[in-house]
């Protein structure tokens, strides 16, 4: 007996079945419902380290205004070699106010709106100690930043 080699070839299939691409298409999509939040998260706290770098130059000339004049109060932008407001923003912030001794940074709409406050009290004698507060969203400002 004489067998024909064609006759008895095995098909082989080549490629992927529609289940096995719906379900590569559920982990993905799963991966996403995860990955896209926590994203979104981390760049508002890399843009929130623009809005604290705006507003180190105020801080250190608060704290010479107060070295030099004795008070807080005598501490406002313009003045006493304090730069005058919203100098130096960045591509996050909208603004960087300082008045008696109160400096206040604000983040435009990008970053939500958020603001923090740093509030000088001390003297020369005593030195300068600072009080932060965070507006709205104290989870975007790094850990122990906001009181």
């Amino acid at each position: 007996m004489k067998f024909n080699r064609t006759s008895f070839s095995i098909s082989v299939r080549k490629g992927f079945t529609l289940i096995e691409l719906m379900i590569v298409i559920a982990i993905v999509a799963i991966l996403a419902t995860v990955a896209i939040p926590s994203y979104q998260n981390y760049t508002k706290k890399a843009a929130v380290s623009e809005l604290l770098q705006a507003s180190a130059p105020y801080r250190s000339e608060v704290e010479l205004c107060i070295y030099n004049t004795g008070d807080a109060t005598q501490c406002s932008a313009g003045t006493n070699g304090i730069q005058a407001n919203n100098a130096g923003l960045g591509k996050y912030v909208a603004s960087v106010n300082v008045a008696s001794g109160v400096i206040t940074a604000t983040g435009k709409d990008t970053l939500d709106n958020v603001s923090y406050t740093l509030t000088a009290s001390g003297n020369a004698a005593k030195g300068v100690s600072w009080q932060t507060a965070c507006k709205p969203d104290a989870t975007i400002f790094p850990a122990g930043f906001c009181n």
